[in-house]
């Protein structure tokens, strides 16, 4: 009998030991979300900035052709459509930009926070079986 309960003991510490490297690779995996999230807002915002610089060099551009052809600017009522468009269309574009990042960055973050919860349930499934395994040596059912 005392061979069996030392194999149980033994049993009970292997068990423990999984469930906390379980509980550690949820976390690890959180943790990668939650980097995930982050860089994924550091790269909406620039291409937030690229599609300003866009526009701005759209605008800059449009200003010295019509210049280059005599039309004074803020004078041109055609001209002003074209750059109104133009910020519409960057305005439009940068909505794009923000909405797709945010919705990433949601992706991830319900991502991370199933993995938060798979390492609760991993911990929780650990010390159920410990508590059956020391009720077994305990008591003696199998």
């Amino acid at each position: 009998m005392g061979g069996a309960m030392a194999l149980q003991v033994a049993g009970l510490g292997l068990t423990f030991m999984a469930m906390q490297q379980q509980r550690k690779s949820y976390e690890m995996e959180a943790a990668s979300y939650r980097e995930q999230a982050e860089m994924n807002k550091i790269e909406s915002l620039q291409q937030e900035n690229e599609r300003n610089r866009q526009l701005r060099i759209q605008l800059a551009a449009l200003g010295t052709s019509m210049s280059a052809q005599g039309v004074a600017l803020g004078t041109s009522a055609s001209v002003s459509a074209i750059e109104e468009d133009e910020r519409q269309l960057a305005k439009s574009d940068i909505e794009s930009i923000r909405l797709m990042g945010m919705s990433q960055r949601r992706k991830y973050g319900l991502s991370a926070a199933g993995s938060r919860a798979g390492s609760k349930a991993a911990l929780y499934s650990g010390a159920a079986q410990i508590g059956g395994g020391i009720y077994d040596i305990k008591y003696g059912g199998s």
